[in-house]
């Protein structure tokens, strides 16, 4: 009598269950959190230490910045109180005086510019060729503090000063050869083409005059004057943007 054979059982499956999988899944994923836990950490104190450094620059640029101004403004009072008795004996004095305390005004530099150009306004006879010698002498310090201040005389529109600080003040922008006034020497000279006595851009030396026109001779005369002196800047700007093109070209000093 023959034995039946018992079925062959199918062979285990070997592929992972889906429990098994979101096991990995989940033991990778821990893996995972404290790798980015530390780096998150290293972010947060790179951040500290650099917004650390960063607070420090601007707090010692701007401490430094305060520090400049105050000591400026320390300078500007000290200046001012070593020249107001210069400025009574230059006004008060005769023209051979005059010379000598403007020379001392223009010594200060900068802070002597303003001081000056207001002894030019006062029309006092004598005065003025020392006036001029003290704006030359402050801008021998700071040139372009004092050529700034010239500029601003004949860009001026409300008859502030006087035709004989603009005729000054154009001569002197020549004299110390201001290359940057330029441009408003050239407005300035447009404008004086068509002025008249009544729309002149200053007025005339008679102060009780009133109005108070320059005389029609007297804006000639600052007309002439602020022509030359562009003429004279445009040359020396000329002569300077070629010696520049001659360094670049052939090295020469």
């Amino acid at each position: 009598m023959t034995t039946a054979t018992p079925p062959a059982h199918p062979p285990a499956s070997t592929a992972p269950s889906v429990a098994d999988r979101l096991a990995s899944i989940e033991k990778r994923l821990d893996g995972l959190k404290p790798a980015d836990k530390d780096r998150w950490d290293k972010f947060e104190k790179m951040s500290g230490a650099l917004w650390a450094v960063v607070t420090f620059l601007v707090s010692v640029l701007v401490t430094g910045r305060i520090e400049t101004a105050l000591k400026e403004r320390e300078l500007h009072l000290e200046n001012v109180k070593d020249m107001q008795e210069i400025m009574v004996q230059f006004h008060t004095a005769n023209d051979q005086a005059a010379m000598s305390s403007a020379l001392a005004l223009g010594a200060h530099g900068r802070y002597a510019a303003v001081p000056l150009i207001q002894e030019l306004q006062a029309g006092i006879v004598g005065h003025r060729p020392a006036a001029e010698a003290g704006l030359r002498a402050a801008a021998a310090i700071d040139h372009d503090v004092v050529c700034q201040q010239l500029s601003g005389v004949v860009g001026n529109r409300t008859r502030l000063y006087q035709f004989e600080v603009h005729e000054s003040a154009t001569r002197l922008l020549a004299d110390l050869e201001c290359v940057r006034a330029i441009d408003a020497l050239a407005r300035y000279k447009d404008r004086l083409r068509g002025a008249t006595p009544a729309t002149a851009p200053f007025t005339g030396v008679n102060f009780q005059a009133s109005p108070n026109d320059p005389a029609l001779a007297d804006l000639d005369r600052v007309r002439t004057q602020a022509q030359a002196a562009l003429t004279a800047l445009q040359s020396v700007k000329d002569s300077t943007d070629t010696g520049t093109l001659w360094q670049r070209w052939f090295g020469g000093s």
